[in-house]
């Protein structure tokens, strides 16, 4: 009966090194980044909203306009 349990516990403390040097050479990925996909942009072009505010209304896609969580939806 001893032998059995000697076999076993040494079965067992292979199986956990070999575990734990499996484990130290599995390789983490790094986090990949968020990408977010360019799109040609194009010349601003003036439409009414540009002209009742005075000021230019830059379009999604166009030169000079800067995203927010609107475009996004």
């Amino acid at each position: 009966m001893r032998s059995i349990l000697k076999i076993f516990i040494a079965t067992l403390l292979i199986g956990h090194f070999s575990l734990a040097t499996m484990a130290q050479d599995k390789k983490q990925d790094a986090p990949k980044a968020k990408t977010e996909k360019k799109m040609k942009m194009k010349a601003h072009v003036c439409t009414q909203a540009c002209h009742d505010s005075g000021k230019h209304i830059y379009a999604h896609g166009e030169k000079g306009h800067v995203c927010t969580s609107a475009c996004k939806k």
